[in-house]
């Protein structure tokens, strides 16, 4: 699918956000894990989300959709009917739920589309091949084999946050207890303080010390009755917005006391230029991208960096971002992406393996065509600032957006942004 971007000046609008993948992730699984039944309410409407409801239903898991709230019959053990288990382009779905695949003893089969196979899972596979189980990883598939044993775990907290919340989900259904310590540096470290909210809230123990976790064995998950928040990821494209065109945006259905990682935006955006406002169920943004700002550390919040690095282009001199790397390990490489696009834009853009460096302010060029790479975060940023650009640019592989924002392109039109199919 494509998009066609026309120069557009946008105007005031309240958007509401659609709410978070993440803790949508999170909700889904504490629901099906429960012996009863759990009510999620304004679950995260996406690709991936499906995908995770997917493999739940395999593992045993009923859903029911009455309006908008999702009807969760939960299980007291995994009921793994033996299905090929399809992740889609969800990292998520597939490394929280491989753990819980292992609990028992029957082989299962996971696949996937896109980049998600070649996305490294050496966590995994070296804690399976130290226990004596089985983790295969081939080109189209990732075959597991279990038992996952009780013991003491040791993880880096400088790689993917998602291996440790899928051991999180597990460990406290196995019969001995169990201790989890991550070695310094630990990124991504509120992604994990999510997925311990959410095992909290479902009635799940863990002991918490610095880097140091402990999680008692034999557990059992409680109903829950919950709503999931906004998604604060998804605020920075609209920031970007807002702060590029200078005009005012209310952004709704996002939590002020959010502990989401990516809740740093409104920090940032500040930071670039821009005022932000609690407002009843949101925030009001408005300001100027200006000034550059000189050093952004993304190792807490690395989905913001296509935004921010469009965002980038149009401050006044050098943005450098740091602790970059995990971007070069999502659905695309999405530092050599963001790069190969925005060159095509006419802005200028460098990286190493860890770092990228944005020179602004440039002129947009229009009357070009580019591509998402698959990727829903480098369609959105791309979009949102080609805008600005001096003629109609072309988005190719725009449906990308499904994967965390299905309405993003009709949300995007209700501030005044001309797009054509």
């Amino acid at each position: 699918m494509k998009k066609v971007i026309v120069p557009s000046h946008i105007h005031e609008a309240k958007i509401s956000l659609p709410s978070s993948k993440s803790l949508s992730h999170r909700a889904l699984i504490c629901a099906a894990l429960a012996d009863g039944v759990s009510v999620i309410h304004a679950l995260s409407e996406s690709e991936d989300i499906q995908a995770t409801i997917s493999l739940l239903q395999h593992a045993g898991a009923r859903f029911e959709q009455k309006g908008k709230d999702l009807i969760v019959h939960g299980i007291s053990h995994m009921d793994y009917d033996g299905s090929l288990l399809d992740c889609s382009e969800s990292g998520s779905t597939l490394r929280f739920l491989i753990p819980l695949f292992s609990l028992q003893e029957q082989a299962a089969v996971f696949t996937g589309h896109g980049r998600l196979m070649a996305r490294p899972q050496n966590v995994y596979a070296d804690l399976y091949h130290h226990q004596g189980l089985i983790f295969e990883q081939k080109a189209e598939q990732i075959i597991v084999q279990g038992p996952l044993h009780s013991g003491t775990y040791s993880i880096r907290g400088d790689v993917s946050s998602q291996f440790i919340s899928g051991l999180l989900f597990a460990l406290p259904l196995l019969d001995e207890d169990s201790d989890l310590a991550i070695l310094p540096p630990f990124e991504s470290a509120s992604y994990v303080g999510l997925t311990i909210q959410a095992l909290q809230r479902s009635g799940i123990r863990i002991d918490q010390c610095g880097l140091h976790l402990h999680i008692p064995g034999k557990q059992k998950y409680h109903p829950i009755d919950c709503t999931v928040a906004g998604d604060d990821s998804q605020m920075a494209f609209f920031a970007e917005a807002a702060l590029i065109q200078h005009v005012p945006l209310d952004l709704l259905n996002l939590d002020h006391a959010s502990r989401q990682g990516d809740h740093v935006i409104i920090p940032l955006a500040e930071k670039m230029g821009g005022t932000v406002t609690e407002i009843p169920g949101g925030y009001h943004i408005c300001g100027q991208a200006d000034k550059a700002a000189p050093m952004i550390d993304l190792a807490d919040c690395p989905d913001l960096g296509p935004a921010l690095f469009a965002l980038a282009s149009q401050c006044q001199g050098k943005t450098v971002f740091t602790h970059c790397a995990r971007l070069r390990m999502k659905e695309s490489d999405r530092i050599a992406c963001m790069e190969e696009e925005m060159r095509k834009l006419g802005c200028e853009i460098s990286s190493d393996e860890d770092t990228v460096t944005v020179i602004g302010r440039t002129e947009v060029t229009g009357n070009c065509t580019i591509h998402g790479h698959q990727d829903h975060r480098i369609v959105m940023a791309l979009a949102v600032l080609a805008m600005i650009a001096d003629g109609p640019v072309t988005i190719e592989g725009a449906e990308a957006v499904r994967k965390s924002y299905p309405d993003f392109f009709i949300d995007l039109a209700e501030t005044g942004g001309i797009i054509h199919d």
